[in-house]
């Protein structure tokens, strides 16, 4: 796992900005952070995924985790993305909701690059309109 710097604000750089422009803007502009974040995403969207199996199997937490041989807890903690089950509890998860694991690589979205200072950036390609870059 990466290691993020943790840049320190001022009161003012953060305070009512948008959270959302502010993820944006700091991982366009650092690749560390990105990585970060996208890992960080990939782990709510399995966790988001487990719940919502349990759920439509009417089954609750505690239910589940008698099944696979674990605690309650251990099921709230990886429902909620703080903890990531290893491969053998996912097997016993799906095992439970009638279901398989499947693990595959798929090619990561390309970073994008930042542009230089004064770059033309394109804004649509089929009016071939170009303006100047805003930071």
């Amino acid at each position: 796992m990466t290691r993020v710097s943790k840049k320190k604000l001022s009161k003012r750089e953060h305070v009512g900005a948008d959270v959302l422009e502010y993820f944006r803007q700091r991982e366009a502009e650092d690749p560390e952070f990105a990585e970060a974040a996208q890992d960080e995403r990939d782990k709510r969207a399995l966790a988001h995924r487990i719940r919502e199996l349990r759920e439509s199997e009417g089954l609750s937490q505690a239910e589940v985790a008698a099944q696979i041989g674990t605690k309650q807890p251990s099921i709230a903690r990886i429902e909620r993305g703080l903890a990531l089950p290893r491969l053998d509890m996912l097997q016993k998860l799906a095992r439970v909701f009638g279901m398989r694991v499947t693990i595959d690589f798929v090619p990561a979205p390309r970073r994008r690059r930042r542009k230089a200072k004064g770059a033309e950036v394109r804004t649509s390609e089929w009016a071939g309109e170009v303006r100047p870059a805003v930071r």
